[in-house]
């Protein structure tokens, strides 16, 4: 699915045929990088980590590798959703505006 197909599944968007056929369904300072993280499925289930679905049962490596990193890539993962929570569209927009600006 397109990226557009997955914010307009997600509710973020409104899409109409033609060229710039898209817009925001909610005011962008209600919309955060979390939601787009989500609603864009780029990583399989949202995780950011994924380790091999059968490792050799016989590599000491392979079949405890998962057990022994898990712990610390959920803490990675919960603390990057929590800084993609505290940034809205709209303060990427204003970064962007003013950037263009004060160049």
């Amino acid at each position: 699915m397109l990226v557009i197909g997955q914010l307009k599944k997600a509710g973020l968007v409104n899409v109409r045929a033609g060229v710039g056929g898209a817009s925001l369904r909610k005011d962008p300072s209600e919309i955060t990088l979390l939601d787009v993280y989500r609603a864009v499925d780029v990583v399989d289930h949202n995780e950011l980590f994924n380790f091999h679905e059968h490792p050799n049962p016989n590599c000491p490596v392979g079949a405890n590798i998962e057990a022994t990193l898990r712990g610390a890539m959920i803490t990675a993962q919960e603390a990057m959703e929590r800084e993609l929570a505290q940034v809205t569209v709209q303060q990427l927009a204003y970064k962007l505006i003013n950037e263009k600006t004060s160049s």
